[in-house]
């Protein structure tokens, strides 16, 4: 057990490194490309980041296809508790942050594009609320294949709409590129196939790290006797959607709420379509009353998130609402006996 929380700690470590190198990647790629700073966080870096979430559930349903395996807990476990982790603890991170940094932000309440953060909540909520519902009654495969083809339509025209928006002439990248300094260019200056290598070996850092840790939660399931599907509800997102938060973080940092912001409902959007189709194509999409749980919980808090984007400031007090609706949702499984 004690080489398994080295292992994980190692994991936790590799996501990190990799974060950091891909918001700055992405970054710089968004502005060679001259795409929006909305589709930079809300696309770009959403997607980057979200590949371990949408990874790790695929694996896990391609291999236990069409039974009730725990590969297939933990893969319906990952798909719904993304959503939950986002909505919830990642807005507590994010409200964290702008406490631990107001003395160089200047400030602790986030400046945000109000209209950009309602676009992607407006696309996840209506979406995301079909699903958790679907999940409620047995489907055939038929009609599951059609809402996943339909899914995969959805985050098309999202990501047309994304890219179809302008960048503003203001918008600047303050840091160089780390690999440039590697290979002894100008960081203020990168070139396009080290931008390209910087942002490539940052993903592959976020996927080798979330990969082995969902690994060492398959290993920990069995030696605790624990229920693999709450496990991997639980733990799995916290390990594939660390990318969002400390890419976030590290927004929040540099003063680039917005972008902060639409990492995570950008990743929201991205988690409630892909995800969810190979979910739908690849196992019967019945949700247990713990994923019913997060999913309805994650609605909820989105709701809240929504209301109180009624301008360009967002208060901490609505983000670490989300701590609270975590929380609620770990008091709701002990009571329905999950743990």
């Amino acid at each position: 057990m004690a080489i398994h929380a080295i292992v994980l700690a190692l994991s936790f470590a590799i996501i990190l490194a990799g974060s950091e190198l891909f918001t700055n990647g992405v970054e710089w790629a968004g502005h060679r490309l001259h795409i929006a700073e909305a589709a930079v966080g809300s696309l770009f870096a959403a997607v980057g980041t979200a590949l371990p979430e949408t990874f790790i559930p695929a694996v896990a349903l391609l291999s236990g296809r069409d039974t009730a395996t725990a590969h297939t807990a933990v893969g319906l476990g990952a798909i719904v508790g993304a959503p939950l982790m986002l909505s919830t603890v990642a807005l507590f991170v994010m409200g964290t942050a702008a406490i631990a940094f107001r003395k160089r932000r200047g400030r602790i309440a986030l400046r945000v594009v109000r209209e950009d953060a309602r676009r992607d909540l407006a696309f996840f909520f209506p979406v995301f609320l079909c699903l958790v519902i679907a999940g409620t009654f047995d489907m055939g495969p038929v009609l599951r294949h059609v809402l996943a083809v339909a899914l995969l339509l959805v985050y098309a025209s999202y990501s047309v709409v994304m890219l179809r928006l302008r960048r503003a002439a203001s918008a600047e990248v303050d840091h160089g590129l780390y690999f440039e300094s590697i290979f002894r260019g100008i960081p203020l200056e990168p070139r396009g196939w080290v931008i390209a290598a910087q942002v490539t070996a940052g993903v592959l850092a976020i996927l080798l790290g979330a990969v082995e840790f969902v690994d060492q939660i398959v290993v920990f399931s069995a030696h605790a006797h624990l229920n693999p599907g709450v496990l991997s509800l639980i733990l799995s997102p916290l390990a594939t959607e660390l990318p969002e938060k400390y890419n976030s973080v590290v927004w929040i940092r540099q003063g680039k709420d917005h972008l902060a912001l639409a990492n995570i409902t950008g990743a929201m959007v991205f988690q409630s379509c892909i995800p969810v189709a190979l979910g739908l194509a690849f196992s019967s999409w019945h949700l247990t009353n713990p994923e019913l749980l997060a999913g309805s919980i994650a609605l909820a808090s989105v709701v809240i998130l929504f209301i109180n984007l009624r301008d360009s400031e967002l208060g901490t007090p609505t983000l670490m609402i989300g701590g609270a609706a975590y929380a609620i949702f770990l008091i709701g499984l002990g009571y329905l006996g999950a743990f």
